[in-house]
């Protein structure tokens, strides 16, 4: 009884991409899928941040995690959010 319609798109659930310019690459990161990447590298800094005071990691060692942790995540949020 269903008659397929020409009219209507596939379902793709990556349909929202980043960007606009985006729209065209299949393989562009989604909105979610950035928020999921900045989420988890938040849990990984706070996680760290716990290691460092129960004396699990080093001193050193913990500054430098945080520190690579920390540019992941401003390197994301710049190319995001670029200045005008």
């Amino acid at each position: 009884m269903f008659f397929k319609d020409e009219k209507l798109i596939d379902f793709d659930p990556k349909y929202p991409y980043l960007f606009p310019e985006d729209w065209k690459d299949k393989n562009s990161p989604t909105v979610y899928e950035i928020l999921a990447t900045t989420n988890t590298l938040k849990r990984m800094y706070g996680k760290k941040v716990k290691e460092i005071e129960q004396g699990v990691i080093s001193d050193d060692e913990g500054e430098e995690s945080l520190r690579n942790i920390a540019s992941n995540y401003q390197t994301i949020k710049s190319l995001l959010f670029q200045s005008r």
